[in-house]
């Protein structure tokens, strides 16, 4: 049945009756129209296609003036004029009744044989009219002779006279205009009852088609509306209830599985957000720890420097108490003195880090290769003595161009380079890949070396989170990282199969920076 059908058959089955409707009064305006233009070209023809008899007579007519201005005119100016009388009796002779006679000839109606005969035997060639021409043609020639000229011209006058009587002896072409309107008046009278017939038609089917549209498609799409705004604004336990046989049944349905995943989703969110807070607060704690620690470094640079600058003096001076102390002495002396220097620089390089991490930087951003930024941190790991033996794969395809700060992308690659490098054995392997998608560029750094548990993947990117038991590291390597990362608006993660089988790290970052990341 047809209620029963689907939106897409139903709206389908209206618009084909809108087509028709379309159509038909289509036909009725354009067969009116083609009756219009059918008019118009019987007119046409009568206007431009029938006989002019007027036109003949005014060609004849044209005759008498050359003539009188040869009366009237000197004998010198009269040549001119000659040859002008000469000129508009050969057109006329040549031109004006040859056209006039091919008319006649051209005209459809049968009904104007009797007609076309008496024309045809007015303008031939043995008729009167055409005796009057030959005559004022060789009566052109006593034009020449002055002494004739004045005479022939007023005989000329006269004959042309003779000539214009016998053109006005033939009749004027019988019109049939009034049967050319009489049939487009009834062409138009039909197509104006037809097309009258097809807009009632057209309206009373449309007026239909709005109803049942409303009924079918409008009322059900209402009623999805008002549910749809019920469940915005949280009342998830709303159920749409239509019914009918098409999409709008199935449509509501799917809002019915979608309402329920709304409720599966915000328990699994309440779930996941209980979750984030408790890590929330372990995060502020440790932010407010990292805020400490950079007030406490910040305040001990200075004792630090001075400490420094002292044991620098006494090695310096070492030299003058060669005399007055014995060699023993002065060697631990040196040796304390070298060890002071050192721990020193260490304490100076902690401080710093602290406080580049606690206040970040703004970073200049422009396009680089990020592939030869991470040649330049092969080729510098190569020179550090303590990760002599390690491998490290790397063989790029080409460049990759994007937005970032080459010094801190160059750190970033060097501290997960340094880290996995360390925490392999002589002889591992570290292999480092760079995917080149739509948007962004992806690195990875895969090695074999200790892996990592749960725990310290959850934990890596904390400040002051190391796993070094010989107490060099500070723990704030990875953060720094994780931070140059975000503020390029890019992601990293981390992945291990467990202690004892390699990680992987992942950095994407952002061909195009956002526009708040260059302005963080």
């Amino acid at each position: 049945m047809f209620f029963t059908q689907t939106i897409r058959r139903k709206l389908g089955v209206g618009l084909g009756i809108i087509f028709f409707m379309l159509i038909l009064l289509a036909y009725g305006a354009v067969s009116g129209l083609l009756s219009y233009q059918h008019t118009v070209n019987d007119f046409k023809y009568s206007l431009d296609s029938l006989p002019d008899r007027d036109r003949l007579i005014v060609s004849v007519v044209a005759l008498n003036d050359p003539l009188q201005k040869i009366r009237h005119s000197k004998p010198a100016a009269s040549a001119h004029y000659q040859q002008k009388f000469k000129a508009q009796l050969k057109e006329l002779e040549d031109t004006e009744i040859p056209t006039f006679l091919q008319k006649v000839d051209r005209l459809p109606d049968p009904s104007l044989s009797t007609w076309k005969g008496f024309v045809n035997s007015q303008l031939s060639d043995h008729s009167a009219v055409m005796k009057r021409l030959q005559h004022l043609s060789h009566m052109s020639y006593e034009l020449d002779d002055p002494k004739l000229r004045l005479e022939a011209a007023e005989k000329m006058i006269l004959e042309v006279a003779h000539l214009e009587s016998l053109i006005l002896e033939v009749k004027e072409v019988p019109s049939g205009t009034k049967a050319v309107l009489a049939r487009a008046s009834r062409v138009y009278h039909s197509r104006y009852n037809l097309v009258w017939v097809s807009c009632l038609i057209a309206f009373i089917t449309s007026g239909c088609l709005i109803w049942y549209g409303y009924k079918m498609v409008l009322a059900p799409i209402q009623e999805l509306h008002t549910g749809a705004r019920i469940v915005a604004q949280g009342h998830f336990d709303h159920h749409f209830e239509i019914r009918s046989n098409d999409e709008m049944a199935e449509l509501a349905e799917a809002f019915n599985k979608m309402t329920q995943r709304f409720k599966e989703k915000r328990d699994e969110l309440n779930h996941k957000v209980e979750e984030r807070s408790k890590q929330l607060v372990r995060s502020e704690r440790l932010a407010g720890i990292g805020v400490l620690a950079a007030g406490v470094a910040h305040e001990i640079n200075n004792p630090l420097s001075a400490i420094s600058m002292a044991s620098e003096s006494l090695q310096g001076r070492m030299q003058d108490l060669k005399p007055h102390c014995p060699e023993e002495d002065l060697d631990v002396v040196e040796q304390y003195l070298g060890l002071i220097q050192r721990e020193a620089m260490r304490c100076r390089d902690i401080t710093s880090k602290l406080l580049d991490f606690s206040r970040g930087q703004n970073s200049v951003r422009s396009e680089n290769d990020l592939v030869g930024v991470i040649e330049e941190v092969c080729s510098m790991v190569g020179l550090i003595k303590r990760l002599k033996g390690r491998n490290v794969l790397f063989k790029p395809t080409g460049p990759c161009r994007a937005e970032f700060n080459p010094a801190e992308i160059k750190q970033v690659v060097l501290n997960i380079m340094t880290n996995a490098l360390e925490s392999m054995e002589v002889g591992g392997n570290l292999e480092i890949q760079v995917r080149e998608n739509v948007d962004s560029i992806t690195l990875i750094f895969k090695d074999d070396g200790c892996g990592m548990s749960q725990e310290v993947m959850e934990s890596l990117f904390d400040p002051f989170f190391t796993q070094r038991a010989d107490g060099t590291g500070t723990g704030l390597g990875m953060s720094i990282t994780h931070r140059i990362v975000k503020d390029h608006g890019g992601e990293i993660e981390v992945e291990s199969a467990g202690p004892g089988k390699g990680s992987t790290f992942f950095v994407e970052l952002p061909k195009k920076v956002k526009m708040q990341n260059k302005a963080a």
